[in-house]
């Protein structure tokens, strides 16, 4: 598993790649379910709610904004992407002579998952498949080789009864408790704390109504939706993203995310486009913790 983990930050790291996302069910829940107009309290209301804890006590891994008098959190997120790139470069001669070899990549990562929040604690199980194919001397030249690829799947907890204390299982597959920098979390509780963080818990939107249009084309309420591109030189960028929140009943329903992007520099091009997608669902979850070694 790890191993996959590592070939994404190999792609990042490389500087000349586009990680892109593309999803199934859920994305497509996420972009085609309708969002409601709301006011700036209803916004409030729901982004707040979102918050995979109430404030007070330990800290977490993300500061949220619910306060303590909110009701206890409890929800399921289900979550979807997938990564894609596609990466060429010209073959460079001079005269009759070839300096170097036309090559190209391509990569393809899925994943999807499923976060429970309730019960003052928090569950994520999530599957990834890392898939990639090119030339020979386009992978050495990144450092890929074919033991990178690969799938798997894992799952990990998190107790806030007494601070964030994750529950991950170690080599012999028992649970065991770690903390945030500890060396045990490995890739699951990197995962949990990138979804928790950045994607799950809005709740940092609270009083950002303002800079948010609501949009009957995209059923929801846009807080991205530009297109950049430009030229210097040997360098050569274009993209467009775009970013939904949809709100029902009161609360946050989806996240819909999309984009897309090409670049070239000195005969390197890469392309690719992307979807992501999260669907809500708000009361009846519970999650128990599993005994600890």
């Amino acid at each position: 598993m790890k191993k996959g983990f590592f070939a994404v930050g190999c792609v990042a790291l490389s500087g000349c790649l586009l990680i892109s996302f593309a999803g199934c069910s859920t994305v497509s829940k996420a972009k085609n379910m309708r969002g409601e107009e709301v006011t700036a309290e209803q916004w409030d209301s729901a982004m707040a709610a979102s918050a995979f804890r109430t404030s007070g006590g330990a800290s977490a891994p993300v500061q949220t904004v619910a306060d303590e008098t909110a009701e206890a959190p409890n929800y399921r997120v289900e979550y979807e992407m997938t990564y894609k790139v596609n990466v060429s470069t010209e073959g460079v001669s001079v005269g009759d002579t070839q300096l170097t070899e036309a090559a190209n990549l391509n990569i393809d990562m899925t994943s999807s998952a499923t976060l429970t929040v309730a019960d003052n604690a928090l569950h994520v199980s999530f599957k990834y498949d890392f898939k990639f194919d090119g030339s020979e001397n386009l992978l050495a030249a990144l450092g890929m080789s074919e033991e990178l690829a690969g799938s798997g799947e894992s799952e990990a907890y998190v107790s806030f009864a007494d601070g964030a204390t994750f529950i991950v299982k170690d080599s012999n597959g028992n649970w065991i408790r770690s903390s945030t920098d500890g060396e045990e979390i490995g890739a699951a509780g990197q995962f949990v704390m990138m979804m928790s963080a950045g994607l799950m818990d809005q709740s940092a939107l609270v009083g950002a109504f303002s800079q948010y249009t609501y949009s009957a084309d995209d059923k929801g309420y846009v807080a991205a939706d530009a297109s950049v591109s430009g030229e210097l030189g040997d360098v050569s960028f274009s993209g467009a993203g775009k970013l939904v929140y949809k709100i029902r009943d009161g609360h946050l329903a989806a996240v819909y995310a999309e984009g897309s992007a090409s670049s070239g520099i000195v005969g390197i091009s890469s392309e690719g486009s992307s979807e992501i997608g999260l669907v809500y669902t708000y009361g009846g979850q519970s999650v128990t913790l599993p005994a600890v070694s």
